[in-house]
């Protein structure tokens, strides 16, 4: 099974996916752009990576700011997250602004919608079941509003970014 982590640089995300790994050569996604590498750990904490276009040696290190990765004098820094705490992380609505589109922030099965056009749903009400890995998560509003569209129907697969719920603020 794949490990997925979202890279964040600025405002920029990135989606890697290592998608197997002996030790020595992996399969790596990028943003949709699978590569064969192979890696080795050198004596002095870094590690050369081939398979990429060119032979590259990158050294990593967290600080506050977050993990850095350096090749040579040249050095970016990411937040990074794993994919199931980043969809759980918008599941628990990042903001208090009312109104807007609820989606899905990953691939899965809706088991339940909880609302219908014209209910007015509180800041953390509940509006669809999501199963995604195994698990049912509750999908909360962020900040309220009324419903003005229902994207899915109980039963449905959806992708990440899908629209459920569209709320309008209320007047």
């Amino acid at each position: 099974m794949a490990t997925t982590w979202i890279l964040t640089e600025d405002a920029a995300s990135h989606e890697v996916s290592i998608i197997s790994d002996d030790g020595q050569t992996a399969v790596v996604d990028v943003n949709g752009t699978r590569y064969n590498v192979n890696t080795q750990d050198l004596p002095d904490g870094r590690i050369a990576v081939t398979g990429i276009g060119a032979d590259r040696t990158f050294r990593s290190y967290d600080d506050h700011r977050g993990k850095w990765i350096a090749e040579g004098p040249n050095a970016r820094c990411f937040d990074v997250a794993d994919e199931r705490s980043t969809w759980l992380g918008a599941l628990a609505g990042g903001g208090s602004d009312a109104g807007g589109d609820i989606k899905a922030s990953m691939p899965g099965r809706v088991v339940r919608v909880a609302v219908e056009t014209g209910d007015v749903v509180p800041a953390g009400g509940i509006v669809a079941v999501l199963e995604a890995m195994k698990m049912e998560n509750d999908i909360k509003s962020a900040g309220g509003g009324t419903v003005v569209e229902v994207g899915v129907v109980a039963g449905q697969t959806v992708e990440a970014g899908q629209l459920l719920v569209r709320l309008e603020e209320v007047q």
